[in-house]
């Protein structure tokens, strides 16, 4: 018998308890019920996978990866982040690595199942984030990149400065974080976590605004930056909304209309898509375009007058991953594909880039996620949809089966903490040696943040949404 969803009122019933027992005190809970949210529903009664069962398994599998590498260094109500992704990532050479932006998304998997066990995880971590936070040192509410997980602080916290190439502070890293302590505490009402939203959205906005007057305005990549990204506008849009609703603060609006000026001016109408963002404050850059701006945008915004991006995705960044693909490096022969989504446009070309070890017909396996995500927020019928496509939720059905496909065949005798992970249950950063064409590749390797993605997706989650769901869908 499945575990039964944490509603709201059950919640509320466990009450002071429930918060305690994962490190707050009294006195850090305010009022587990928010009137201005008593609106939100976290059942996925608006799914329209919701009886198949081969996906079902699937995603239990998916949680049963999460379980494992969230456990591998410490377990039970234990703060810690978490390893994001198999040891054998990068040689060996990142340890227990856990990346801020996987962190976030593997509480929004949580979050978004809604399982007694799913939000008390979801809390352990967003006591977890909370607490890199508070403890950074330059308290200004900023998060770094990435950090260990693998051994305990002073405090008994898995949560330690990371390597020394990870401690930037990205405006992406932080709006995810922040996005995923607004949808915990939308989820449980417990005030640490917008407050700790809050303190990452001010740093965003103090540090990073663009505030030249000078189009297309927009936020930064980083503090001391000079260059944006429209994804990171994106994440910026969808934290500042969800607190304009949280705090009951309009101020947070403006920042988002600022953010979502600088999406609009990377709004490329002839094309239908999106470009990744500027070389410099003014200037667009236009050498490679990656399939996240497309989808989050869409989710993010919801508005049909850039939903074309989604097409620009399903055809051009469209992959198929096969055994006859030079360079996929599976080790093994036989018929065997995988259908899903590249990175971005100059993945590929990566081969006449330089990158000789490439496979340019390489699966993106997270990226093939966002796209099924995005088609199931919008669900066009089949009678709209562009030619040799049946409308949305078939599409997101063909892109899911890709995606296990992967889980099933990829990534076997793969390890964390030293420690063999379950063979068919994760799902791999990429089917093949992957070039995202921005000087980094993607790889074979298990990944919690491909994984939470595809867990969000397969729930019909909308992780840009207040409550994870996509407004008007099953109502």
């Amino acid at each position: 018998m499945e575990e039964a969803k944490l509603s709201r009122r059950r919640l509320v019933q466990l009450g002071l308890g429930a918060a305690a027992g994962v490190g707050f005190t009294s006195a850090a809970v305010v009022g587990l019920v928010q009137p201005a949210l008593a609106d939100l529903d976290f059942d996925r009664d608006d799914n329209p996978f919701r009886e198949d069962r081969d996906l079902a398994k699937s995603v239990q599998n998916a949680y049963a990866f999460l379980d494992q590498m969230m456990d591998a260094y410490a377990q039970g109500n234990t703060v810690r982040l978490v390893q994001s992704y198999a040891d054998q990532i990068a040689g060996g050479t990142f340890f227990s690595t856990a990346f801020t932006y996987d962190n976030a998304l593997l509480l929004l998997a949580y979050v978004a199942r809604g399982r007694r066990g799913d939000i008390a995880r979801a809390l352990v971590l967003g006591n977890a984030l909370a607490y890199a936070q508070k403890t950074d040192p330059a308290g200004d509410g900023r998060l770094r990149q990435a950090y260990f997980g693998g051994s305990a602080d002073s405090n008994g916290v898995f949560v330690k400065p990371g390597l020394s190439f990870f401690q930037g502070s990205a405006v992406g890293d932080v709006a995810w974080a922040g996005i995923a302590l607004a949808q915990l505490f939308a989820r449980t009402g417990i005030k640490d976590y917008l407050d700790a939203a809050v303190k990452a959205a001010t740093f965003i906005e103090t540090t990073t605004r663009d505030n030249s007057n000078v189009p297309p305005g927009g936020y930064f990549f980083g503090n001391g930056q000079s260059n944006k990204s429209t994804e990171h506008n994106i994440d910026v849009y969808a934290l500042f909304t969800m607190l304009a609703r949280l705090t009951g603060q309009n101020s947070w609006l403006n920042g988002a209309q600022h953010a979502r000026g600088f999406i609009e001016a990377m709004w490329d109408g002839p094309s239908g898509h999106f470009w990744t963002g500027t070389s410099d404050p003014t200037h667009i850059f236009f050498d490679n375009s990656p399939e996240d701006v497309q989808t989050w945008s869409y989710m993010a915004l919801l508005d049909p007058k850039f939903q074309t991006s989604l097409e620009w995705v399903k055809t051009n960044l469209a992959a198929t991953d096969t055994s006859f693909a030079l360079n996929n490096g599976w080790g093994f022969k036989g018929n065997f594909r995988v259908y899903g989504s590249t990175y971005a446009s100059l993945s590929k070309v990566a081969n006449l880039l330089g990158d000789k070890g490439a496979d340019v017909d390489g699966v993106w396996c997270e990226g093939t996620a966002h796209v099924a995500a995005a088609l199931l927020a919008r669900r066009l019928p089949p009678e709209k949809d562009i030619p040799s496509f049946h409308g949305d939720v078939p599409t997101a059905g063909t892109l899911f089966e890709g995606v296990q496909v992967a889980q099933a065949s990829l990534g076997h005798g793969q390890t964390v903490n030293g420690h063999p992970l379950v063979d068919g249950q994760g799902v791999v950063a990429s089917t093949s040696s992957l070039n995202t064409g921005f000087g980094f590749n993607f790889f074979p390797i298990r990944h919690i943040g491909a994984t939470s993605w595809y867990a969000m997706a397969a729930e019909a989650a909308n992780p840009f949404q207040l409550g994870l769901r996509t407004p008007g869908r099953g109502e």
